[in-house]
């Protein structure tokens, strides 16, 4: 069942035939059971062709805040911890030597941070555009049209996090400055966290 806004006037539960039969726009708001939220008609692909609607994809404006965006990172730390322990397990199984122990073992928490970088490049450049902690918070990296922003891009945005931790942390605080929350290394690669309506 679907359930439209038009003209600021709520309809609904409606069959896909009840909305055939009515004189749809592109920026009328629409919503099927199971969706958290309202779309524009012209956002939505399938609809378009059923409807005879030309798709239009929406200009982003929801954008994660920074504390989301923390959080978000503090989880994909903790992924990337998750993989060290299993390496550090097999030094622990595999090494006789208990200073050769140590010495793997401190070596593996400076890869963390390299753990991390992998992680997001592959996940925020594959379909999905999110690293397992924004997936978690359903926010994602899209280009700054909302377009998926593929593996090239999200290298270099995480490639231009660098920057901000060489400047001790104001490329990131220049996100609580800019309307739509755009860190330092966002600037540079030209990306968005955006988020859904409700979130």
């Amino acid at each position: 069942m679907y359930y439209l806004v038009k003209n600021g006037k709520p309809y609904g539960p409606l069959s896909f035939d009840d909305i055939r039969a009515m004189d749809l726009a592109g920026t009328d708001f629409i919503k099927q059971d199971g969706w958290d939220d309202y779309k524009e008609l012209r956002e939505i692909p399938e609809l378009c062709e059923q409807l005879g609607i030309k798709f239009e994809r929406a200009v982003p404006q929801y954008f994660a805040t920074l504390d989301v965006r923390l959080l978000a990172a503090a989880i994909d730390y903790f992924f990337a911890f998750i993989i060290y322990c299993v390496f550090a397990l097999t030094i622990l199984i595999k090494a006789e030597d208990k200073q050769e122990q140590l010495s793997l073992l401190v070596f593996g928490l400076a890869l963390i941070p390299a753990i991390k970088f992998f992680i997001n490049v592959i996940s925020e450049g594959s379909s999905r555009n999110a690293s397992p902690g924004k997936l978690l918070l359903q926010i994602k990296v899209t280009d700054e049209k909302g377009n998926p922003i593929g593996f090239g891009r999200a290298l270099w945005r995480n490639v231009a996090k660098i920057t901000c931790v060489l400047t001790l942390g104001i490329g990131y605080l220049t996100g609580f400055f800019d309307r739509r929350q755009q860190c330092f290394h966002d600037k540079l690669a030209k990306t968005l966290v955006i988020k859904g309506r409700l979130l």
